[in-house]
């Protein structure tokens, strides 16, 4: 079967698809309009669907574009199990299952990973920001993210021309020899000066633990989490209880792209290693493809919309995965974000670096490679297929 047919050419054909096919179905739909308009005016909306028992005592949720252009994959995702599955699905007792289209409608229909205050949604959902001035570990994230915004986030229009790849090996090396400084420092061990491949090996750590943390100074930088919870917290939080009902478990599968190997997938747990949603998911889902929260490689983000949820569910039992597939390098994946941003405040549309840098940022997070379409399609169909099965 050819999956790349369920991918849509934009938001408005992603959106049409998506509710034809529920309605086909006869599932109840209900849609979400939000304040922001499309590149054409057209309206955006966070579309929901629900099949199966109206008074569930289990629950599976299945969201897509959350990172808005993320969405053009996630969407392909539901539309295929709706369309393929969804016609012979008999639920099992008690069992409803919600599907979340385009929770960040903005992002999705203008290709950006952000919404439209340039806001990280997956870094939004906060009751309060203490933490911001109080907590050590960010203090020393923010400090890290300080010292390298210049080269992050540029003040001037995206270049296709521009030497990134150069910029950025000089920006790992400058950033592991600064690393290196500290730990010396502080009386930690470090490796020499002319181990330029440890020093490398050390600055991209760095990057990894300082970028996906998220940042709340900078608003027009990357991986801002703003100030106060933007309108897709605000409308998920007020549909939470709706979806779930009286229901005493749920299983909630957020679809997102960018990171890993090409191609494959992790399920990224809020969890910790050996605790009871650890052991469900890697019995449920296999253990080769669950990385919990306390994983070596993880990274201690805030403001996660499924810790968020699973707080807010006190009582119920809640399973939360990130189902991650990979696409390019992080580098790569970087600088599409950092043309896409460039593009974003100090461009403009009709520009062919502006529809250059568009072009980058839909390539990293839906590469239009045949291949990697039917497999991730293949493999996210599967994940909703196993997270239906009621024991």
């Amino acid at each position: 079967m050819a999956f790349t047919q369920y991918y849509s050419r934009d938001y408005v054909t992603a959106r049409e698809r998506f509710l034809t096919a529920a309605r086909d179905l006869r599932a109840t739909t209900q849609s979400h309009a939000f304040e922001a308009k499309g590149p054409d005016n057209e309206p955006l909306t966070m579309d929901i669907t629900r099949l199966g028992d109206p008074e569930p005592e289990r629950v599976v949720i299945i969201s897509s574009g959350l990172h808005g252009v993320e969405g053009f994959f996630g969407s392909a995702v539901q539309l295929t199990w709706l369309l393929t599955r969804g016609m012979r699905w008999s639920p099992p007792p008690r069992t409803r299952l919600i599907m979340a289209h385009a929770l960040n409608p903005f992002g999705f229909a203008w290709l950006r990973r952000w919404n439209e205050n340039n806001v990280d949604l997956n870094r939004n959902f906060l009751d309060d920001r203490i933490f911001v001035e109080a907590d050590p570990s960010y203090c020393e994230s923010r400090a890290a993210y300080e010292r390298i915004s210049s080269f992050l986030n540029p003040a001037s229009p995206p270049s296709r021309w521009e030497a990134y790849r150069l910029k950025a090996l000089f920006q790992v090396v400058s950033t592991g020899y600064a690393a290196r400084r500290r730990a010396r420092q502080q009386g930690k061990s470090a490796p020499p000066r002319a181990a330029l491949k440890a020093i490398g090996d050390l600055g991209l750590l760095e990057l990894h633990q300082t970028l996906p943390v998220g940042q709340y100074e900078y608003p027009t930088g990357l991986f801002y989490g703003g100030t106060v919870p933007e309108e897709t917290v605000r409308t998920v939080r007020d549909c939470l209880p709706g979806w779930v009902g009286r229901a005493g478990e749920v299983v909630h599968v957020d679809l997102h792209s960018g990171l890993g190997k090409y191609a494959d997938y992790r399920l990224l747990l809020i969890d910790k290693k050996d605790s009871e949603p650890e052991r469900w998911a890697c019995n449920r889902f296999g253990a080769g493809v669950v990385k919990a929260a306390d994983d070596e490689t993880a990274y201690d983000a805030r403001g996660l919309m499924l810790k968020d949820l699973r707080d807010r569910l006190s009582g119920i039992r809640y399973h939360g995965f990130t189902a991650e597939f990979g696409t390019y390098s992080g580098l790569r994946v970087l600088g599409a974000l950092r043309a896409e941003n460039r593009a974003h405040f100090f461009d403009h549309p009709g520009t062919a670096s502006y529809r250059w840098a568009k072009r980058q940022i839909m390539e990293v997070f839906c590469p239009a490679a045949a291949r990697w379409r039917e497999e991730v399609v293949r493999s996210g169909v599967e994940i909703i297929d196993r997270a239906l099965v009621s024991r």
